[in-house]
């Protein structure tokens, strides 16, 4: 039997969002998400977990939330001239590897001090596979946390970065192709079916929301998080799940 994990990210983004995960859960096929401990609504969000543990939320570590801060004061290669981090085209051009490390390490901490134990890592634009480098960070801390991380690659180019993880637990294959125009239901059934034609863990990764103006203000990517909600929610998406014989887990089914 296949596994599969549909994680939410972006938990704590936006009131709209941290609902619409919530809803995507409670209503659909979502099973676990990964949270942005940058975010003003981290702990309010976090509020909303002890009353749905089932969500089983990870760490969404980032580098490039717009109109977001870091953690850490300390961390001046992190930041633009105005103290937020800088943009997802920008970033590599200056970040300190050093400070990268202390400062996912306090959105980790952030996340432990709520007294919720986090079930993985992975990483906001996918920050953690944007080079070996950065891949290294953090399975440093995937390694010192005993937590699972995301796969890191997302094409054949980068293939290679998935040969480090070592020990660090992933799934056996992670599916990033659920997004944007992509977000269909044709598109959706198809990843669906050629999962249950195969054994192993899966993941998608996908962004179901309500929308309020705050996000529409923050992010490019709106209007498709409410197809993904839409789809997600779908009675019978549920229903081929079920009639493919594919099996929903959560990162607690993968030990770090």
């Amino acid at each position: 039997m296949s596994k599969l994990i549909i994680n939410a990210d972006d938990f704590g983004y936006t009131k709209a969002v941290t609902y619409g995960i919530l809803e995507a859960h409670k209503m659909g096929v979502v099973t676990s998400t990964t949270a942005l401990t940058v975010s003003n609504y981290f702990e309010e969000s976090m509020e909303l977990v002890r009353k749905t543990p089932s969500l089983n939320p990870g760490v969404h570590l980032t580098l490039t939330l717009k109109g977001a801060k870091p953690v850490r004061k300390d961390v001046p290669s992190l930041i633009d001239e105005k103290g937020y981090f800088h943009s997802k085209e920008t970033f590599l051009k200056y970040i300190d590897l050093e400070e990268v490390y202390k400062e996912w390490d306090s959105q980790i901490i952030r996340f432990y001090n709520t007294g919720i134990q986090p079930s993985h890592l992975d990483s906001h634009h996918n920050v953690h596979g944007a080079n070996e480098n950065l891949l290294k960070v953090a399975l440093k801390l995937a390694q010192k946390y005993h937590l699972p991380l995301r796969k890191a690659s997302r094409s054949k180019e980068t293939a290679s970065l998935d040969g480090l993880f070592g020990t660090v637990k992933c799934t056996d294959c992670l599916i990033t192709t659920f997004f944007n125009k992509n977000a269909t239901k044709e598109n959706l059934y198809n990843i669906l079916d050629r999962i249950s034609k195969n054994e192993g863990t899966y993941e998608i990764n996908c962004h179901p929301a309500y929308i309020d103006y705050e996000l529409s203000g923050l992010s490019s990517y709106v209007d498709p998080r409410l197809e993904e909600y839409h789809l997600l929610t779908d009675k019978e998406t549920k229903k081929q799940i079920q009639d493919m014989n594919i099996e929903l887990i959560n990162y607690s089914c993968i030990k770090g």
